[in-house]
């Protein structure tokens, strides 16, 4: 059974300039390839590349809901909106053995293919999603099972590559292992945090005869953050993803919701 606890608001951040874009694709057993099973791969859309021009920060969006935090001033160019505080629940998960917080006003998706999937609800490529392996095939006793963080990453980005594969002419992944590290939290276990970032670049004309008609360009560029964890034999990934064009403005919340994943021990 999965509760959900509604925490108090930290201060406010500083506003975020979002771009809207189609959802992140669904996909179900992500971890399957980390203990030698088989994954899925998903279909990406880039429709959302034609809206780039008209982005609307999240949180600006928040604040024209709530007009009552907008704060007037003589000069127009000094006109700013008050920011609400991003409040921040907590998903429990007793049954499968896992919690985390997320953003209050992030959407759950059901049948999204993970084990429970959230997103934002302006942003539908920035989302969050939680995957354990089978308990049948997998007796993980350790994080560390996997290798060092450097090794657990290699593993991750191949995983997601495998996921990102498409049938379609003239497209091109780029992906950079950005950063690793382990840490033992509060609860005395080991986690590891692995990021990551791929570039999609796809032809304009992929069927065009002559080279020069076909042009190559950025379809999207996206950071992916997971912490993995270990208990009951299985293998945890809490999965984040965000625009690389907005991390750096979101990554305090992002850096909330990984430092506050857990696994926990299942009764029976």
């Amino acid at each position: 059974m999965a509760t959900v606890l509604e925490l108090q608001p930290p201060p406010p951040l500083p506003a975020a300039a979002h771009r809207l874009r189609t959802p992140f694709p669904s996909t179900s057993h992500r971890l399957t390839s980390l203990s030698n099973s088989r994954g899925r791969s998903p279909s990406l859309s880039c429709t959302a590349q034609i809206a780039k021009d008209y982005a609307i920060s999240r949180r600006n969006a928040m604040a024209l809901i709530f007009p009552s935090y907008i704060l007037s001033k003589v000069d127009l160019q000094d006109t700013a909106l008050a920011q609400p505080p991003v409040v921040f629940r907590e998903y429990i998960d007793t049954f499968d053995g896992y919690s985390f917080q997320y953003p209050q006003n992030w959407i759950q998706v059901r049948g999204a293919g993970a084990d429970v999937f959230f997103r934002d609800p302006f942003v539908l490529d920035e989302n969050l999603s939680l995957e354990i392996s089978s308990p049948s095939s997998s007796k993980y006793k350790s994080v560390e099972d996997l290798g060092s963080p450097q090794d657990a990453a290699e593993k991750v980005l191949k995983q997601y590559l495998t996921e990102f594969m498409s049938t379609r002419l003239g497209v091109r992944r780029e992906s950079n292992i950005l950063s690793t590290s382990s840490r033992v939290a509060d609860d005395g276990r080991m986690y590891y945090q692995v990021e990551v970032n791929i570039k999609s670049y796809a032809s304009n004309n992929e069927l065009a005869v002559m080279p020069q008609d076909r042009i190559v360009r950025l379809e999207w560029d996206r950071r992916y953050l997971s912490v993995l964890g270990v208990e009951n034999k299985q293998l945890y990934e809490l999965r984040l993803q965000t625009p690389e064009n907005v991390f750096a403005e979101e990554e305090s919340d992002l850096r909330k919701v990984m430092d506050s994943f857990r696994v926990n021990k299942v009764a029976g």
